[in-house]
């Protein structure tokens, strides 16, 4: 009808049978009704008569009451005048988070639907029964709104896998409970709704339905496009934690289709899941759920749809499965707890039969003796840790299906262990080279963070906790110095990255010799000293700073005192930089946009070679008084009307906040994130240090600084956005703060750090989880009232013209985005459209099943920029800061002959245990001097060509051991 087609409509027929075609009385779950002689080739019915075919007989039913449920929806619709509106946003709501592809590869389309949960909300609108509680739970005088709510707390409390339920009281609940799966009976009490729907399908719907009810509960004023508009959560690449492409060869499944040893069982079951990928994809999905139980809230199974079984050739060729992993707060738990065999003799046996050899008696603490599967020592770094469950993984699919991984998820030991007595049920041939194939990239991808000095080094004991442990020891020593000092001392406040895990890489010890070792580089960790207060100290400025170097000479001498074997620098601050009333003048980054990279080193310092953790350590003295008199000095000037000298003072005043009060505060803040929340925040913050370093855009004087890209990272974790769960796994932070980049338009929504809500975004708070009222209750963190206040703050800034689209992070202390700067427009410009590309190769790469690509994430294009100064690799004294050439190779697959580090357990290394020291590379310096703490030639050659050319020229330069220097013409300036 041509009337139609101007409208747009389109009419789409669904074919159905009459109701009275077939006695829907003989089509209950509990029967059989596939014939035998089509399953097993025999007229031998009794061989499968005892099995039931529950998913079927509902496919059967449900083809006959298609009328029958639509007639019921629409009295249901008549009833509730708002019904059809909140079945349609539930609709929605549903298709925002159903993922359909990733990349080029077509997936499957879920078993729930719209109608499932349609059916679900006329359920809770009209009559109710369950757990012998009779009524309608939502009122049909509610409006749209109130009851896509009321559905979302339901979803999100009610688990479909452990609770039955049905419409009115008439359906025999013994027939539909009598076979596994979620069950909703119908108003006919004839067909389960949910019948075919996977129980992980269920758990991601519970998942979404969490986190949905948490955004709707959002201070932030946009939920409609969080619960409504978001595309991350149909992109398979951000949404789970981890992300495994896994090739399997169906051959061994169908086998039993064609082979003389027909699998009477396995032949039902497939015919049962209506496709034989469904049947292995289900396979998959309660082996790994199973045995995951504990370390995963979610395993989804995703299966590729570009099958096609018309013929044996297509049904022997291989299939590709894309399984995505939610963690739990346990999946770093070195000792996965298994039964006891004494008291549950059946569990024990199921459980050796899902790790076999991996399985071990061992008696604990409690007394207890249990079955347990161990993933390393009490020593293992926090990188390895990151991968027990990618492991755990890879050797379950190994020992069932005979799936060959990377080297870096399957250990040699592993190898060996998944392949001894597999059991009988096991699939696939490890030998052949048709076998499956596994693929991650959250393995290869986490390379990036690490160097090559750690690569050259004993990795495992260059650890965040070793440098920790180090400043522990330090504040303790220096404690002990309180009788021969002047003041007593307060407290040593850390404010260096590599002391808050966010460097990136751990503080490198090095090997000292009466105090003094040697490197290309020695990073000094910066500590800030806390005197208790005092009404004597000067008025003066100059002359405070020069109490302030007469305290750390003092420090020096009475540190080295007592322990001779340490050795002690002290600097002036007055050295290679002038000075002018206390003042820092002369070629300064005082007027460079973002934060000053030189900000400790315009102060007094002392460097103290600690020798029992062999790291370096440099101190400076936090005065109080100097903020109060550097703030009453500017507004003296402000008075007098010299607007010059007012105008450095206030410089000067914020400067001292930004080194000892504003990084203070930041260290706790990030600290306090890695440590006590997020264990996985460090490796995203570091890999997205990497990022930016790799493409020259961290850190210097047009770069992003270091504590903006943590912000960056930290607002992933704290307050996630486009309805994503909090990250689990250093890859789904690192891909998100991607996505962040990409998405958020800076020129209109403000970006807000709430660190007071880390701990309540933490995966291990049971109660966001557990509690249907809980997901309407007040949220941690900003209040309304303080959200509001940042609110305004914004849009006084986008009003004074301070916004134009620049990267800005703000907190509740830094509501004006001061602390570390902005971006520049043109500079966020150039990070979305690389963040944008970057997600693309990404995608790209578990897409195809190769990491081949992964390398161009972390290479910066040069041909980008107007010209390119390359460096003397011999003068880049931090060129071991670079990725390790590991990180670089592409598609290694596990063989037989690989043999990747081994697990060393504490226990076996005595001599280890009983060192201080630690067997790490060190480098001869470039200069043949030693003792050049912080000493980078190649940054300070950058800031002088910024203090030179910054009306002219934007410079960009790895940091991180980077071998060359762009450049780009400022658009202002002529070219020559």
């Amino acid at each position: 009808d041509t009337r139609l087609a101007k409208l747009g409509c389109v009419v789409r027929i669904q074919p159905s049978i009459a109701p009275d075609t077939l006695p829907l009385r003989r089509l209950t779950p509990d029967r059989n009704h596939v014939r035998a002689a089509y399953v097993a080739g025999t007229t031998d019915a009794d061989m499968v008569a005892e099995q039931a075919t529950p998913q079927y007989n509902a496919a059967v039913v449900s083809d006959a009451l298609q009328l029958t449920h639509m007639k019921y929806l629409f009295e249901t619709n008549e009833q509730c005048a708002e019904f059809g509106r909140a079945a349609a946003l539930l609709r929605v709501w549903l298709g925002q988070r159903t993922v359909q592809h990733i990349g080029k590869q077509q997936l499957m389309a879920p078993r729930i639907s719209g109608f499932a949960l349609t059916m679900v909300l006329a359920w809770l609108v009209r009559s109710v029964n369950s757990g012998g509680v009779t009524g309608a739970r939502l009122s049909s005088s509610m409006d749209a709104h109130q009851l896509f709510k009321g559905a979302i707390e339901f979803l999100a409390a009610h688990d479909f896998n452990h609770g039955a339920l049905q419409f009115g009281t008439d359906a025999d609940m013994a027939a539909f409970g009598s076979q596994p799966g979620a069950v909703l009976v119908d108003p006919s009490a004839s067909v389960n709704v949910l019948a075919g729907v996977q129980a992980w399908e269920l758990d991601a719907l519970r998942l979404h339905a969490q986190q949905t009810a948490l955004d709707l509960n959002h201070h932030s004023a946009n939920h409609f496009s969080r619960v409504f508009l978001s595309a991350a959560l149909t992109d398979v690449t951000a949404k789970y934690d981890h992300v495994f492409r896994l090739d399997i060869d169906l051959a061994p499944f169908l086998a039993v289709r064609f082979g003389s040893d027909m699998n009477v069982t396995a032949r039902a079951a497939e015919l049962e899941h209506g496709h034989p990928v469904v049947a292995v994809q289900h396979r998959i999905a309660q082996l790994l759920s199973t045995a995951l139980a504990r370390q995963t809230r979610l395993v989804a199974v995703h299966a590729g749809a570009d099958a096609s079984f018309d013929d044996r050739i297509k049904a022997t060729r291989r299939h590709v499965f894309v399984v995505g992993v939610v963690t739990s707060a346990d999946a770093q738990r070195l000792v996965d707890l298994g039964p006891s065999p004494d008291a549950q003799p059946q569990d024990a046996a199921q459980f050796r039969t899902l790790w076999g050899d991996r399985a071990e008696l061992r008696r604990f603490r409690d007394g207890s003796i249990r079955l347990a599967t161990v993933w390393g020592a009490n020593a293992m770094p926090l990188e390895q840790r990151a991968q027990i469950v990618p492991r755990m993984l890879a050797f379950l699919l190994r020992r069932h299906f005979g799936v060959r991984a990377q080297p870096e998820l399957l250990h040699a030991d592993d190898l060996s262990t998944a392949d001894s007595a597999r059991p009988s049920e096991a699939l696939g041939d490890v030998t052949a080279e048709s076998a499956g194939r596994l693929f991650s990239l959250s393995a290869r991808i986490v390379e990036f963070a690490s160097t090559r000095d750690l690569s050259e080094s004993d990795a495992d004991r260059v650890t965040f906790e070793a440098a920790i442990a180090g400043f522990d020891q330090l504040q303790r020593e220096v404690k002990a110095l309180e009788e021969k000092l002047p003041l007593r001392v307060l407290a040593l406040h850390a404010v260096a990255p590599g002391l808050r895990y966010a460097s990136l890489a751990p503080p490198k010890p090095l090997a000292l010799a009466q105090g003094r070792g040697d490197d290309a580089y020695v990073e000094p960790l910066h500590v800030l000293v806390e005197f208790t207060t005092s009404n004597k100290w000067p008025d003066d400025i100059a002359a405070l700073h020069k109490v302030k170097s007469a305290f750390l000479l003092r420090l020096a001498e009475c540190y080295a005192a007592a322990h001779p074997s340490t050795h002690v620098d002290v600097s002036s601050r007055f050295f290679g930089y002038g000075a002018q009333d206390g003042l820092l003048t002369g070629a300064s980054s005082m007027q460079l946009a973002g934060a000053d990279d030189f900000d400790y080193e315009r102060d007094s310092f002392v460097d103290i070679r600690h020798v029992s953790s062999g790291l370096t350590f440099r101190l400076s003295v936090l005065c109080e008084p100097e903020g109060a008199l550097l703030a009453h000095k500017a507004q003296e000037m402000v008075r007098a009307g010299l607007s010059a000298q007012a105008d450095a003072l206030l410089c000067a005043h914020r400067r001292w906040l930004r080194t000892t009060q504003w990084r203070a505060m930041h260290h706790r803040q990030i600290l306090d994130l890695c440590q006590r929340h997020h264990p996985a925040a460090s490796l995203a913050i570091r890999l997205l240090k990497r990022w930016l370093s790799r493409h020259m855009l961290l850190g210097q004087a047009v770069g992003v600084p270091d504590e903006t890209a943590e912000l960056l990272a930290a607002r992933v974790f704290t307050d996630p956005w486009n309805g994503l769960a909090v990250p689990g796994s250093a890859y789904a932070g690192f891909v998100r703060c991607l996505q962040l980049l990409a998405e958020w338009r800076w020129a209109e929504d403000m970006c807000v750090v709430d660190f007071a809500a880390a701990g309540s975004a933490d995966n291990e708070d049971p109660a966001r989880v557990a509690s249907a009222r809980r997901v309407w209750t007040t949220t941690d963190g900003l209040s309304a009232d303080a959200y509001a206040t940042l609110q305004t703050a914004f849009d006084a800034a986008i009003q004074r013209k301070d916004v134009r689209g620049a990267l800005r992070i703000v907190t509740a202390e830094d509501p004006n985005a001061e602390w570390w700067g902005t971006v520049s427009p043109v500079l966020t410009r150039r990070l979305q459209s690389l963040a944008r590309a970057s997600l693309q190769t990404i995608t790209e790469c578990i897409s195809i099943g190769s990491d081949s690509s992964l390398s161009q994430v972390f290479t910066a294009p040069l041909a980008d920029y107007d010209f390119v100064i390359k460096l003397d690799k011999d003068i880049v004294c931090r060129q071991y800061e670079q990725p390790p050439s590991s990180a670089f190779t592409s598609d290694g697959v596990q063989s037989a002959e690989s043999m990747p580090r081994k697990e060393v357990f504490k226990n076996l290394l005595p001599s280890m245990q009983h060192t201080s020291q630690v067997h790490v590379k060190q480098h001869a310096n470039v200069f043949g001097q030693s003792d050049l703490v912080g000493f980078d030639p190649v940054a300070l050659f950058v800031r002088d060509l910024v203090g030179v050319y910054r009306d002219s020229i934007l410079f960009f330069n790895d940091v991180h051991g980077g071998r060359c220097i762009a450049g780009l013409w400022s658009p202002t300036a002529r070219k020559p």
